[in-house]
């Protein structure tokens, strides 16, 4: 997914990106992506231009509890600002900013949605609170029988 830089007039304006394909083809994923939608607003002033995206991405992942396959939307957002002008860099410290050389004419998003999307994906991603298949692997794991009662003692030493 690129931008061209050259094409995108000044002032604000509005880009949708919907391609799959580098998803499809990283190796780094170990989820399988269906669809993605990218709305990029675009701000070029001067040498400058302020990238926002919102993005939503459906993919099949693997439940961490049941290990069962399931489908899931994950939603994100980033911002970045392009220039030319070495000069910003000094500037806006708290945000974040790339520095293009002069020859530039193209940005490739990828690698900013590729991370994006990463981040989305929750720590502990599961196909729902009710995960049937969770609840299963919980009850074949789960011990039925009584503790040792050599041990039993032991249980009791730190309520005092």
């Amino acid at each position: 997914m690129k931008l061209s830089l050259n094409t995108v007039p000044r002032g604000r304006s509005e880009q949708i990106f919907d391609s799959i394909a580098q998803l499809q083809h990283d190796e780094s994923i170990e989820w399988e992506p269906i669809h993605l939608e990218l709305k990029l607003s675009i701000d070029h002033q001067d040498q400058n231009f302020l990238l926002q995206g919102v993005f939503t991405c459906t993919g099949r992942f693997i439940c961490q509890t049941g290990m069962e396959e399931f489908e899931a939307t994950l939603k994100g957002n980033f911002e970045i600002i392009l220039t030319y002008n070495s000069r910003h860099l000094d500037d806006n410290r708290s945000e974040e900013i790339m520095l293009l050389s002069g020859s530039d004419t193209e940005f490739d998003l990828y690698p900013l949605i590729h991370d994006s999307i990463l981040l989305a994906i929750p720590i502990s991603h599961v196909c729902g609170p009710d995960c049937q298949a969770g609840k299963a692997l919980k009850d074949i794991l789960q011990v039925d029988r009584e503790p040792d009662e050599r041990w039993a003692k032991l249980k009791d030493m730190f309520k005092e």
